[in-house]
């Protein structure tokens, strides 16, 4: 199980960092264009600035965050697996249903950019051209992002839920000094 929490918050820790990535992209590139002289440029570059920034800062916090979950399920799987299982599955409802809430906004958004530079094509608008490009650009790939973060959670869900402590070794407080002599038992009763 450690392993499986391991390679779940590794991917996390991962995430944060592409998305920390993606947001400093966005605010350099969005920088550039805000200082150019067209209206397609700047509408173009001030939600690069400003979602990149959001996400980013984000991302920065996540990155933060994840270490120390890391940290305390391991201490609690070491301990006493069943807690491990209860915490974590909580923790995992918790985050399963906030992907709920960025895909959708995430969505929303792209469809927003996508309204906003269809009006800008159709009016001949080049600031809202550019914006709805902004905003659209921004919105999509965090949505992939987090379309993938949420099927890691909900695989890692389903292994903390088939997770038995009962069926795993305990391991006496000898074996986790290194000794080489330790007692263990496993199995059913």
């Amino acid at each position: 199980m450690l392993e499986e929490m391991h390679g779940y918050y590794a991917g996390e820790r991962t995430s944060a960092f592409v998305v920390m990535g993606l947001g400093g992209a966005s605010v350099v590139a969005g920088s550039l264009l805000v200082a150019q002289s067209s209206d397609f440029e700047r509408g173009l570059g001030v939600p690069l600035i400003a979602l990149g920034a959001i996400e980013g800062l984000g991302a920065i916090f996540y990155a933060f965050q994840v270490n120390g979950e890391i940290r305390h399920y391991a201490t609690t799987l070491d301990r006493d697996g069943g807690s491990y299982r209860r915490e974590e599955l909580g923790h995992l409802r918790g985050t399963t249903s906030r992907f709920v809430f960025y895909r959708l906004t995430e969505l929303g958004l792209a469809l927003a950019g996508a309204a906003m530079a269809t009006y800008g094509f159709v009016a001949n608008a080049d600031a809202w051209k550019g914006a709805g490009i902004g905003v659209a650009s921004i919105a999509l790939p965090f949505l992939i992002i987090d379309t993938i973060n949420n099927a890691r959670a909900g695989s890692y869900d389903a292994a903390v839920r088939r997770f038995d402590p009962a069926e795993n070794n305990v391991v006496s407080p000898l074996a986790r000094a290194n000794s080489p002599l330790y007692l263990s038992w496993s199995g059913r009763f």
